[in-house]
């Protein structure tokens, strides 16, 4: 995959970006990370990998396409075994991997949009197939009210899955946010922060990040004390639908950035936005869709986004140019069976092997307008 970043200080390109064919290396055991009560020494230089995907949604039709037969209460019989095995091996080439779940996961019974309810099987797939962190602080999480929430964090913990966004109360947020974790020796903090829940009030005393700048400064100061290295923003922002970011999602990443964030990962739009890099951070405005049934203009197209930091031997961190990957949400039928989201240029010239040829060629039609819009090589 090739990219032209767009440099945000110069407006101007600062290169092309291609994804590298590397090994797969395994993933290292993540434990959150408290303050820190040690040193390290380097002898060589080393870089940590993080992968973004955008947005996993769980709309009515893609429940039940997932529906396999027997008690539709039962999240066992629920399959969605098909969502990541395309970018599996993205997922196993890094060190890290985040997801956007906009959802609340376990209330029966099971629904899409508006008010969304995932069947816990999703949650657990995810996990398998190597997502490490689950964001939730997004406009849905509050959908199915103090039940959704509860159920969230019940099942999240049961599972062992890391999470962030979302706190039972303010003493879990003060505790749990920044969520921070090790990472090839650097310790890297994720906060997950979004406009709104949709109108819903969060239930008492149940927290949701948000971005009310006193609140996200708190967080980076907590950040800092605790020991953090490199500081990740993960805003839910900007405007449904639209390609371009706005000025306020531009006003703020300058505070995020003027307060100590090292670089910010962005979701909410369901399209992707630009991506940029000035030579010390990276902007990704929105990752747009990882998997939906949304249809769309540009709705299937998503971003995979990896960020590499290169720690040099004297213990100073290097932000490189990302690495972008683009995506297609093949919905049900239509590309396979079941959902799927695949590599989009691993996919081109493969129209026969789509169950829907007019899918293909949506697919052809956006994704060219979207290089000439993004100037992608």
């Amino acid at each position: 995959m090739l990219l032209t970043v767009m440099c945000a200080a110069q407006n101007k390109h600062c290169g092309v970006i291609k994804l590298p064919e590397e090994a797969v290396r395994p993933k290292i055991a993540l434990p959150p990370v408290s303050a820190p009560s040690y040193e390290f020494c380097l002898r060589t230089a080393d870089t940590l990998s993080l992968l973004f995907i955008g947005d996993v949604m769980t709309h009515i039709r893609q429940i039940e396409y997932a529906y396999t037969g027997g008690d539709r209460s039962d999240a066992s019989n629920y399959d969605y075994s098909s969502y990541f095995t395309h970018i599996r091996p993205m997922l196993d080439s890094v060190d890290f991997a985040v997801a956007n779940m906009e959802f609340p996961c376990g209330v029966r019974p099971f629904s899409g949009y508006p008010c969304f309810s995932a069947p816990e099987s999703l949650a657990e797939e995810a996990q398998r197939s190597g997502i490490d962190l689950f964001l939730s602080a997004n406009n849905h999480i509050c959908d199915k009210g103090r039940a959704g929430i509860d159920s969230t964090i019940a099942i999240y913990t049961r599972l062992g899955a890391p999470f962030t966004g979302l706190f039972s109360s303010e003493e879990d947020n003060r505790e749990r946010n920044p969520f921070m974790a090790n990472i090839r020796g650097v310790k890297v903090a994720f906060i997950n922060i979004t406009y709104g829940t949709n109108g819903i009030p969060v239930p008492k005393p149940h927290v949701v990040g948000n971005l009310d700048t006193v609140r996200v400064k708190e967080a980076i100061g907590r950040a800092k004390a605790r020991g953090a290295q490199y500081i990740i923003a993960l805003p839910h922002w900007g405007e449904e639908y639209h390609l371009d970011c706005s000025r306020s999602q531009e006003r703020f990443a300058d505070f995020l950035y003027r307060n100590g964030v090292n670089s910010i990962v962005g979701s909410h739009p369901h399209v992707v936005q630009k991506v940029t890099y000035d030579g010390s951070h990276v902007t990704a405005y929105s990752l747009g869709n990882f998997i939906s049934n949304m249809s769309i203009d540009y709705g299937q197209i998503g971003m995979v986004c990896v960020l590499k930091i290169v720690r040099e031997t004297d213990g100073t961190l290097t932000t490189l140019a990302p690495e972008v990957t683009y995506t297609w949400c093949g919905r049900g039928g239509l590309l396979e069976k079941n959902y799927t989201t695949v590599p989009i240029e691993e996919w081109l010239g493969r129209k026969s092997d789509f169950i829907s040829p007019s899918q293909y060629d949506k697919m052809v039609r956006e994704w060219n307008a979207l290089k000439k819009k993004f100037n992608i090589e």
